[in-house]
């Protein structure tokens, strides 16, 4: 009985973390959605790296509204790949909290059930 409850209670104890772990990585993940990771490149860095590109022969001259623009477009899929990479770790998370939590609910059933009468 005694080697039961040991069980049980390492079972809680192991369950109970991996829940902790899950909420810490939920709560960061969600922090990464409303404030992601900026986007680093300047836009005269990349102006510089467009005319390294045309000397080379890699890319074509493009006026300067298309190069804004296109550092604009790169800016923004940057911000939004950041935001579905958030969500996507965010619902990664949940599942360390509801996966275990079952288990969690069947260990402390188990451990009151077995516990005697005081």
């Amino acid at each position: 009985m005694m080697v039961r409850s040991i069980y049980l209670y390492a079972v809680m104890l192991v369950t109970l973390i991996m829940m902790i772990g899950g909420s810490v990585a939920a709560i960061m993940s969600l922090s990464d959605y409303f404030v992601p990771s900026p986007y680093y490149e300047s836009y005269a860095n990349y102006i510089s790296m467009h005319e390294h590109n045309v000397k080379e022969g890699f890319s074509e001259k493009m006026s300067e509204e298309e190069l804004r623009s296109k550092y604009e477009m790169e800016r923004n899929d940057h911000h939004e790949m950041q935001k579905n990479y958030a969500l996507n770790s965010f619902f990664k998370s949940l599942a360390w909290i509801f996966i275990p939590l079952p288990v969690f609910l069947v260990a402390i059933s188990r451990l009151r059930k077995n516990k005697p009468a005081s």
